[in-house]
């Protein structure tokens, strides 16, 4: 049991924020671009080093056989067989000039083919691929003098002479990126398709589908069941979703209006019901005042009866003396008492109804309500019953509320005032009261160690006229019916858990405002 007024709500129902449809697929799209560019990038760094590597080491290969090439040139000075070899070379595109030098630095031939593609470029372009790209590659080679017993592996040999190479890497850095050009065009192109397709499958099937969201939405808060949802003509899929929603619309709407035509039948047959019980119950009060004043003219009557028999009671046969006797002191005063119970009884019923068919009529007084002073003040006021049932009252702090005082004050009264007679008078009594928030609305408990309700009982103790098995305490049969009338009245629901022997635990909720 808590000691103070409990917490127990939760966060309200609502959608969670998560991303659309729309979002997902441009996510998709970024994604894929992404990954894409990463690729372009790998395989362009990838390209380019590559690139530069098989070009270096083949100029490094032309190096090394034009330096072998060059020993007998350099050791004849044979100047024609040397720029024979040079002119070799013209088969490289790469190679933009080469030279053969002696050893004391003089130049024995040179060579430079005809400018290609790529130094025909503007300049700008030229120094432009410079800028992104090495332009030239130079490398060197020394010429050694040929030993005929170790030609290649003798390290002793001496210089007598050094090739070079020079190699114009524009061309190639030009075709290079032709190619990655074409490739960026195709990874454009995709992206512009991936683009096209995400925003035609967002408009043919995105699109719909937020608008069948959001009428969803509309129609669960507002509950106008009139909308409709377009059906589109693109995709087949959709539209049978579209027009499944739309049939449930219908039907909702076609039994929204028969259950509202009922419940107006219903509230119509409630306010006759009403009406009559208003009627009756008012009107048979006066007949069973006539009664009640009858039956007590009647013993008035009887006793004024027996004053003028006294004296001649004597003159009477004894056998008729004992019938008059029976009739005057035995026969007339039960039939009396009997009449006079009846009409107390009826009027107790009627003053059920009476109060019963007056809760539809009488207009709500809303105004702020200290729950906890209220129940203080019912419990006061019932002091006296609760001290000859040995009650204890066990009350929580209560909270303040938003209702109809009289109505309150009248549920929290029969509440109790059940609670302490339906107590077991084998024990002490405890009556526990206490209150807990939940969302929009609280609900109060009134809890009783008593009697207990058994369970086929339970439903019917809020009916008019119904009581539970225990017959043993005084009753209309109205209160609990009356409380959950007024509970209804005030917007709130009335339960009960029970078990015979045990205890009951009457719960009923109220809006906050």
């Amino acid at each position: 049991m808590a000691s103070k007024v409990k917490n127990t709500s939760s966060a309200e129902a609502g959608f969670v924020d998560s991303p659309t449809i729309s979002r997902r697929l441009n996510a998709i799209l970024r994604v894929s671009t992404g990954i894409m560019l990463i690729s372009f990038i790998l395989f362009t760094g990838y390209t380019v080093i590559s690139k530069y590597r098989d070009t270096v080491q083949r100029m490094r290969s032309l190096a090394s056989i034009l330096a072998i090439n060059s020993e007998a040139p350099l050791v004849f000075s044979d100047k024609p067989s040397a720029e024979e070899n040079l002119h070799s070379l013209s088969a490289i595109a790469e190679v933009s000039s080469a030279g053969i030098v002696k050893s004391n630095g003089d130049t024995l031939a040179n060579y430079a083919p005809p400018p290609n593609l790529a130094q025909n470029l503007p300049g700008t372009a030229q120094d432009l691929l410079h800028k992104v790209f090495t332009g030239r590659l130079r490398l060197e080679q020394s010429v050694l003098a040929p030993n005929h017993q170790h030609p290649v592996t003798d390290p002793g040999r001496q210089i007598i002479g050094q090739v070079w190479i020079e190699a114009d890497l524009t061309g190639a850095w030009l075709e290079l990126s032709a190619v990655l050009g074409v490739f960026a065009l195709v990874m454009l192109g995709i992206y512009g398709l991936g683009r096209t397709l995400n925003n035609r499958l967002a408009y043919s099937v995105v699109k719909p589908l937020e608008e069948l969201a959001q009428t969803a939405l509309e129609i669960g808060q507002n509950r106008n069941y009139d909308r409709r949802v377009q059906l589109h003509p693109s995709i087949i899929e959709l539209n049978t979703v579209v027009y499944g929603f739309n049939q449930m619309l219908e039907q909702i709407q076609s039994r929204d209006e028969e259950l509202q035509n009922r419940r107006d039948l219903l509230e119509q047959y409630n306010e006759e019901l009403k009406d009559f019980s208003y009627i009756v119950s008012h009107d048979l009060r006066a007949p069973m005042i006539n009664v009640q004043g009858f039956v007590n003219e009647l013993g008035l009557s009887l006793e004024e009866l027996r004053k003028i028999l006294a004296p001649v009671m004597e003159l009477i046969p004894e056998q008729k003396k004992t019938a008059v006797l029976e009739i005057l002191d035995d026969d007339i005063p039960t039939s009396t008492r009997f009449i006079t119970g009846g009409v107390a009884k009826m009027n107790q019923l009627l003053s059920g109804i009476l109060k019963i068919s007056r809760l539809g009529r009488q207009e709500l007084n809303i105004c702020l309500v200290d729950t906890q002073r209220l129940v203080n003040d019912n419990i006061e006021s019932i002091k006296y019953q609760s001290d000859q049932a040995r009650a204890k009252f066990q009350v929580q702090p209560l909270p303040q509320i938003e209702t109809d005082a009289y109505l309150l004050a009248q549920i929290i009264a029969n509440l109790l005032s059940n609670a302490v007679k339906y107590l077991d008078p084998k024990r002490p009594g405890t009556i526990e009261i206490w209150a807990d928030e939940q969302n929009d609305q609280f609900r109060f408990f009134v809890k009783d160690n008593g009697l207990g309700i058994s369970e086929q009982d339970q439903k019917k103790v809020f009916e008019m006229f119904r009581r539970g098995n225990n017959h043993t305490v005084e009753g209309e049969g109205v209160g609990l019916n009356y409380v959950k009338s007024a509970i209804k009245r005030l917007g709130g629901t009335i339960s009960l858990e029970s078990t015979a022997g045990q205890g009951s635990v009457f719960s009923f909720t109220l809006p906050k405002g």
